[in-house]
C-alpha cells in the first residue's frame, strides 16, 4: 500500500485511464472532485473518498483548486472491499489511519507495526459508510445524449417530449430506456443530476439559496426538501465541512 498527495492549484482534468494492478482510493482533503467512468459519474467533496477496484478506466475533473489523497492498494488486499466503485464518509480516524500509513516505508515488513496498521485501515475503509453521491450513465447512445446533456446542464427543465429530437428516440421509448438502463424514471433521474450538482456547489461554499436559484427551484426549501429526499441529509451537511490538514511526512 502507498500513499501520495497531490495539489491541483487551479482547475485540472486527468484523461481517462486506469490502474490495471492496483485498486485505488480516491480522498479529497479539499475543494471537490468529479470522477467519470464508463458506467457512472461520481462527484467526491471534502470529507469523502470513491473507491475505485483496479482496471476501471476513469477521468478525474477538477474545477478548481483541490487537495487529494491517493491510496494505492495492491490487488490481493482490496478484494473484500473493492467488488465496485462507492464512496464512503472519512471519519477522523480513517485520515489519521491514512497519514500514518503514508509515513510508513515503503518496503514495511510483515508483520510489523506498518502492516497492522494497514490491516486497521483496510478494515476502516471495508466497513465505511457508503454514500449516493453517484449517477449512473447508461450504455444505450440514444439514451446517453439526454443524460450527458442534464450531467452538463443540470437546470435543464425540459420535459422528457422535448428531449425526443435530441436523442433521436419517442419519449415513450426513452422512458422505457431510463427504467432498463439506469433503473429510475426520467424525472428521479434529472433530480439524482441535480443533487449531485448541488453537493458540489455546497462544497465549495455557495449559499443554500444560491444553489437553489442556479439550479431552478422556486425556493430555498423546495429545494432543500428535494435534497434531502434524495440524500437523506440537509444541505449544510454539504457546507460545514471540516478540511483535513495536509499530513507532514517522515
Amino acid at each position: 500500500m502507498r500513499v501520495h498527495a497531490e495539489h491541483h492549484v487551479e482547475a485540472a482534468d486527468v484523461e481517462p485511464h486506469c490502474h490495471t494492478d492496483l485498486g485505488q482510493l480516491l480522498a479529497t482533503t479539499h475543494g471537490v472532485i468529479r470522477v467519470t467512468t464508463e458506467d457512472s459519474q461520481w462527484l467526491v467533496p471534502s470529507g469523502r473518498a470513491l473507491l475505485l477496484p483496479p482496471g476501471v478506466v476513469h477521468a478525474v475533473h477538477s474545477p478548481k483548486e483541490t487537495r487529494l489523497r491517493a491510496v494505492l492498494v495492491a490487488p490481493q488486499m482490496c478484494r473484500d472491499f473493492l467488488p465496485a466503485c462507492r464512496i464512503i464518509a472519512l471519519t477522523t480516524l480513517l485520515q489519521e489511519l491514512i497519514d500514518a500509513v503514508a509515513r510508513c516505508p515503503a518496503d514495511y515488513p510483515v508483520p510489523s507495526p506498518a502492516s497492522r496498521m494497514v490491516a486497521v485501515l483496510l478494515d476502516q475503509i471495508a466497513s465505511a459508510h457508503s454514500e449516493p453521491l453517484g449517477v449512473p450513465r447508461p450504455s444505450d447512445a440514444r439514451l446517453r445524449r439526454v443524460t450527458d446533456a442534464l450531467m452538463a446542464s443540470p437546470a435543464d427543465g425540459r420535459s422528457l417530449s422535448e428531449w425526443q429530437d435530441v436523442a433521436g428516440a419517442s419519449s415513450r421509448t426513452l422512458a422505457r430506456l431510463f427504467e432498463a438502463e439506469v433503473g429510475m424514471s426520467f424525472s428521479h433521474y434529472r433530480r439524482q443530476v441535480q443533487m449531485q450538482a448541488a453537493v458540489g456547489m455546497l462544497a465549495s461554499g455557495l449559499p443554500v439559496g444560491e444553489v437553489a436559484h442556479a439550479l431552478g427551484y422556486s425556493t430555498a426549501s423546495a429545494f432543500a426538501f428535494a435534497f434531502r429526499k434524495t440524500l437523506g441529509s440537509p444541505p449544510s451537511r454539504f457546507r460545514d465541512q471540516v478540511e483535513w490538514s495536509d499530513y507532514q511526512s517522515v
